[in-house]
């Protein structure tokens, strides 16, 4: 297109014939307008990230970008979004105070709030002579969960936090008390299948402990390899509960006890921003399982 517009410049003033001055004047302004409709379409254009609730760090989280038009009197044609994977996404139109939406898998290797992803949107509208880029710094506010993933040395570790947890339960055992209605939230594990096959609504056991307290797992806020550590915790409370081993966390000091998977995602949410100088040292109890990763040989 501009080699054209060269050629015909060059003619036009050489050759001083009209016709050429015509075409060169017909080109510079099909670029001019080009240029100026580019910058209009990706003008007003805001880019959010959506993650799913429970993301975890090292695995590919399936997000939204999502393109919103604040235009109220245009919408933005002909658009291509370069996500952060390096995959092209075209968008025919996002309309006047309107949104388009872009499904996009991203992997980050740490678990807390995440870096700025960085996204490119171009467009060629309307001749496609001129193209228009912006690079967009996207801030992502919701932090990722530690990884779950198991790897070397975790599962004999899993394998000891079991048997404590089995010799514990002789103390801490919950003992029988009465049978009433199912509630919300009540643990599946709880209900009495036989009591509920003779109704119509679910029977569950109400019981209480004999003891002070279920196998407790503790995180070790002076391991010298703390990421790993969290990373081993995450990994034995989702097992741990997997497995329907009750147990109790300690999260700064206060027991959060682990039963259903929502309580399994509230301490891996409060995993996922921990630091070193926030955790809690509990005094070291028979029931008591202190996480730390320096132990794992090799």
């Amino acid at each position: 297109m501009l080699g054209l517009l060269f050629t015909s410049g060059i003619l036009a003033f050489t050759t001083t014939q009209n016709v050429f001055f015509l075409l060169f004047s017909l080109l510079m302004t099909s670029i001019l307008i080009s240029s100026f409709v580019n910058r209009l379409m990706l003008a007003g254009l805001e880019i959010r990230l959506e993650l799913p609730p429970h993301a975890m760090a090292g695995d590919p989280v399936a997000c939204t970008l999502g393109i919103e038009n604040s235009k109220s009197w245009l919408s933005s044609f002909a658009l291509e979004l370069v996500a952060p994977v390096g995959r092209r996404f075209p968008v025919p139109i996002v309309p006047a105070a309107g949104s388009a939406k872009v499904p996009v898998e991203v992997i980050w290797a740490r678990r807390g709030v995440p870096d700025p992803v960085v996204v490119e949107l171009s467009t060629r509208f309307p001749f496609g002579f001129s193209v228009r880029r912006t690079r967009v710094a996207v801030r992502v506010s919701t932090p990722l969960y530690p990884s779950i993933r198991e790897q070397p040395g975790f599962r004999e570790i899993l394998e000891t936090a079991r048997q404590r947890a089995a010799s514990a339960k002789g103390v801490n055992d919950p003992e029988f008390n009465q049978l009433r209605g199912y509630q919300a939230g009540d643990d599946w594990r709880m209900i009495a299948w036989g009591k509920s096959a003779l109704g119509t609504d679910w029977v569950v056991k109400e019981t209480k402990s004999n003891g002070e307290g279920h196998f407790v797992l503790a995180l070790n806020g002076t391991s010298a390899q703390f990421e790993r550590t969290v990373e081993l915790a995450a990994f034995l409370i989702w097992e741990l509960h997997f497995q329907g081993v009750d147990f109790q966390f300690d999260c700064e000091g206060v027991l959060k006890l682990v039963r259903t998977k929502g309580d399994a995602y509230d301490v891996l949410s409060w995993l996922a921003e921990i630091e070193p100088s926030q955790v809690v040292m509990l005094h070291q109890r028979p029931e008591v399982f202190l996480i730390d990763s320096h132990s794992i040989s090799g």
